[in-house]
């Protein structure tokens, strides 16, 4: 992969890693009265649990594109 191709992919990479972050933004979050009626304080719970598997989807997404995009950067 030369340089061109290396930048190319990288910015995709990065666009598509920004378009997963605001969609895990836009995932409405439990009000704070929810949130305050946890029982175990130590593992805050934020979203519904259907919302929450969103979020682990998008969020193991975006671990991939970070380590895709090191590895781009690193490939000569």
């Amino acid at each position: 992969m030369n340089e061109q191709e290396k930048a190319t992919r990288y910015d995709s990479l990065i666009r598509e890693y920004m378009r997963l972050e605001n969609m895990v933004r836009s995932i409405p979050q439990l009000s704070l009265d929810e949130q305050m009626k946890q029982v175990d304080a130590t593992h805050k719970v934020l979203y519904t649990p259907e919302n929450q598997k969103l979020v682990n989807e998008y969020q193991m997404k975006m671990m991939a594109i970070q380590e895709e995009a090191k590895q781009t950067q690193l490939v000569k």
